[in-house]
């Protein structure tokens, strides 16, 4: 079974940039390290070259006469002399048959001289080679030709070794590799502090777009640079704001329109004419009873606390049915269940509300008893079908509403009812009577209608 997002291995982007640069300085050093490194190699190997021949050369002219006359002191004494650089691995002075004359090791002298076999013989012209000596290094070869007009009466060979250059290559690795370390610990440090810089106000981001997600628009970020970074953070603030001051206008149209409506509106801007369709609908008109003469009774502020207190209790109730408060009629309202959004059991959320404010203003009524106020009604009115929904009114004033019979039938049914009743035509109360109880009243002839219609009142629910 895989392991969800959030138990996988996270590595986070701090750790990830700090070793990112801590690569790239490691890889920079050694780079330019290496290369130097070579470039010295390559550059003391030429230099020690330069000066072998120069030695090898000065010496076979110096060693020339003696050679002819067979002075083995001077020849000796010469060999002796070159030995003392550091860098002479070798010097023998050969006579014309390959016989050694001078050399370091006297036990040689007047051996046939032996050379590795790797290197070539030597020809008519001085010839330089390398070959890899016992101690894991190179030896830089001279092989000089030795003639008295123009007769070959010998060879100087001259060895240079390039432990010199090996050593002091060693050494420069070595403070290299220092150098290295502690750029590197630099690194590492700059590394981790410019992740640190970098990632902090992604992790801002990162916790105020988390806390938009939750509902929280109240947020603004502080921006600390002027690059990428701080574009990305005005981005934000901008997108919080915009949501807050979206988030305002919705609360605020909600108080005169239906939230339905407003989610509607601000999803779809551009499209603000809601153009009318045919729809499924349930329609309630509640009227509050007695109003006229309680409007003679009682002081202005009394009666707009009563409407508030009513207007208060219709829209909770119908809200937490999703239904839609379409219209504050005086002392009467409309609410409409199925449109702007569709729900397949309009029907029955449009009966339960009306019971709700049944039993609501019932318990709203005995409160304003005990405090010796009026007592206040109501009577309700249900109609279910086909009515057409949209927006009516003009580019400045617009209202979302629903027209058609079922709208003015339950206008009549409400008009009919007594204080206290909820009224239902016989179609919507066939679509709810397995789930309420109710009682037909018989035939009732209502205001724009020829016919009589059916009605029913419903009583409770079933449960």
């Amino acid at each position: 079974m895989p392991k969800p997002a959030s138990q996988k291995f996270r590595l986070p982007l701090k750790v990830k940039l700090s070793l990112l640069i801590t690569l790239l300085v490691v890889l920079s050093v050694l780079l330019v390290s290496n290369f130097l490194l070579d470039r010295a190699e390559k550059s003391l190997t030429s230099e020690i070259t330069k000066r072998g021949f120069t030695i090898a050369r000065d010496l076979a002219l110096s060693a020339r006469n003696s050679l002819v006359t067979r002075d083995d002191l001077a020849l000796s004494l010469l060999v002796r002399d070159t030995l003392r650089d550091e860098d002479v691995s070798y010097a023998v002075i050969a006579d014309e048959d390959g016989k050694v004359v001078a050399d370091k090791d006297l036990n040689l002298v007047g051996k046939q001289i032996e050379r590795p076999k790797e290197l070539k013989p030597l020809g008519q012209e001085m010839l330089v080679q390398t070959y890899a000596d016992a101690e894991g290094g190179h030896i830089i070869d001279f092989a000089v030709p030795m003639e008295f007009s123009k007769v070959r009466i010998g060879a100087l060979y001259l060895g240079f070794s390039d432990r010199s250059i090996r050593q002091t290559i060693g050494d420069a690795r070595k403070h290299s590799l220092w150098i290295t370390g502690f750029m590197v610990l630099g690194g590492i440090g700059g590394a981790v502090g410019l992740a640190i810089v970098l990632t902090k106000p992604i992790l801002k981001l990162a916790q105020g777009t988390k806390a938009i997600a939750a509902g929280s628009f109240d947020i603004t970020l502080p921006v600390t640079s002027r690059d990428e970074i701080g574009d990305l953070t005005e981005s934000f603030n901008d997108m919080a704001r915009n949501l807050r001051e979206k988030e305002k206008i919705k609360r605020a149209f909600s108080s005169y329109v239906a939230r339905q409506v407003v989610d509607e509106i601000l999803k779809h801007p551009d499209d603000i004419t809601f153009s009318g369709e045919r729809r499924d609908v349930t329609v309630i008109f509640c009227d509050m009873r007695g109003f006229t003469s309680l409007t003679e009774k009682l002081p202005p502020e009394e009666v707009v606390a009563a409407l508030n207190a009513f207007y208060s209790l219709m829209i909770e109730l119908t809200i937490k049915n999703n239904g839609t408060i379409n219209k504050f009629l005086g002392d009467a309202v409309m609410a409409i269940f199925g449109a702007p959004t569709a729900y397949p059991d309009h029907c029955l959320r449009a009966v339960e509300t009306a019971l709700a404010m049944q039993a609501g203003v019932a318990e709203l009524s005995a409160q304003r008893v005990a405090l010796g106020k009026e007592p206040i009604s109501i009577g309700i009115g249900i109609s279910a079908g086909e009515a057409v929904a949209g927006t009516v009114g003009t580019e400045d004033q617009m209202e979302y509403t629903v027209i058609g019979d079922k709208v003015n039938l339950a206008a009549r049914l409400e008009s009919n009812a007594k204080p206290g009743q909820i009224l239902v035509s016989e179609s919507t109360f066939q679509q709810v009577a397995d789930q309420v109880d109710g009682r037909c009243l018989g035939t009732v002839y209502v205001k724009g209608r020829e016919e009589a219609v059916v009605v029913f009142e419903i009583l409770s629910r079933k449960d």
